[in-house]
């Protein structure tokens, strides 16, 4: 969403079915968290059902990223400047935490 104008700036389907034939799988799934936005440019998901943790371009909706985690995201992910001054991005999926720097 443009925050501005409220209009629908992109959509994208987020989620894959890997049962189904790979041609087949882009089919969405649901999940129990929400995505957060970045300053850069950047917005993250991990609350798919398929365990998985995205990164997208804010203005177009590209996926530019995506990691494999053990369980799906079951929080919304942080992100946060560390003492060395990079920042990074983290996510809690069950017991574990993933936490990624950005470049």
């Amino acid at each position: 969403m443009n925050a501005n104008t409220g209009d629908i700036a992109w959509q994208t389907v987020s989620g894959i079915s890997e049962g189904l034939p790979p041609d087949k799988q882009n089919t969405g799934n649901g999940g129990s968290a929400g995505p957060i936005a970045t300053e850069g440019g950047l917005v993250f998901d991990g609350s798919t059902s398929d365990s998985r943790f995205r990164a997208y371009d804010s203005k177009t909706g590209k996926e530019l990223w995506v990691a494999k985690m053990a369980k799906s995201g079951s929080a919304d992910p942080m992100t946060y400047e560390g003492k060395d001054g990079k920042q990074y991005v983290a996510i809690v999926a069950s017991d574990s935490v993933y936490v990624y720097s950005l470049p």
